[in-house]
């Protein structure tokens, strides 16, 4: 189902998700550049509010087989999931939340002073599979810096 008053297609608007490129790119080669940080909120911001659209089209679509009690169970989960009009919402909320993570992660590492060469595997992985990028950064990255280190210029562990 597409985006109440928008005329394209949930197959349409698909092709609008690659939009979140220039922000993933901007993060790994270039995260000190003054706009980075701001492209990267708006392009969140953005998808943030397609997905508020894309649910709104889908749960009218599915609004008579949605139950809350559904969203508590794997079987109703998995039962919402394998409804066509819950494809694009579900991608989007990855493609937002997993910028935001790695937006997070970027801010994170330059107030500790994470030399950039060391964030591009967790960034990588931020972007392909969420949660585990965010684990390879929070579990052996950011222990090694501490979060004065950024300020101060240094790199390391400050004991």
């Amino acid at each position: 189902m597409p985006i109440p008053g928008l005329p394209y297609s949930d197959e349409q608007l698909w092709d609008v998700l690659n939009g979140v490129l220039p922000a993933w790119l901007l993060l790994a080669v270039a995260p000190r550049w003054r706009l980075t940080v701001p492209i990267a909120t708006l392009t969140a911001a953005f998808y943030s509010l397609l997905y508020v659209g894309a649910m709104a089209g889908s749960i009218s679509d599915t609004g008579s087989q949605l139950s809350m009690a559904d969203m508590f169970t794997y079987e109703g989960v998995a039962r919402l999931l394998s409804n066509r009009s819950a494809v694009l919402p579900a991608w989007v909320h990855y493609v937002a939340f997993d910028l935001w993570v790695a937006r997070w992660e970027v801010l994170d590492a330059q107030e500790r002073g994470v030399p950039q060469l060391l964030m591009l595997a967790p960034l990588f992985c931020t972007m392909m599979a969420g949660p585990a990028g965010l684990l390879l950064y929070l579990a052996l990255i950011r222990p090694w810096f501490s979060a004065s280190a950024g300020r101060r210029g240094g790199a390391g562990k400050q004991d």
